[in-house]
């Protein structure tokens, strides 16, 4: 029922949004009109840390026990700096732009001023 929803529909990220609530909550793939994102938010599939438990599982495995949490802590930086920035969420199209907290309140108001007519009355979708 969201997703035929016809109103203006704009959406911020604050600080983290990962995998499947992130499409279920105002996404782009949804509908959202406008995505923003303050700096410092994360998008992406997972948190950085849970993904380098899976993706550099063996790596880790093989490190000594005494170096294993640093080893953690860097690829989870390092994984967080490609995968799960704002700026990689622009790239691939899930966020529209990452703007100032201080701007927020000016952004969405002229997000939603922008935001053409409404298309008509929704369809009567299957539920």
């Amino acid at each position: 029922a969201f997703g035929e929803a016809v109103v203006p529909r704009v959406t911020l990220v604050t600080r983290k949004t990962y995998g499947g609530a992130y499409i279920a909550m105002n996404s782009r793939a949804l509908g959202a009109n406008r995505v923003f994102a303050w700096p410092g938010a994360e998008v992406a599939v997972m948190g950085a840390s849970a993904a380098v438990g899976i993706l550099h599982r063996k790596k880790l495995a093989a490190a000594q026990p005494g170096e294993r949490e640093a080893l953690h802590a860097q690829l989870a930086e390092e994984h967080a700096r490609l995968a799960g920035g704002v700026a990689r969420a622009m790239e691939l199209g899930v966020v529209d732009e990452m703007i100032d907290p201080a701007h927020t309140r000016s952004s969405i108001a002229q997000a939603l001023a922008a935001v053409p007519p409404a298309r008509g009355a929704h369809g009567n979708i299957p539920l």
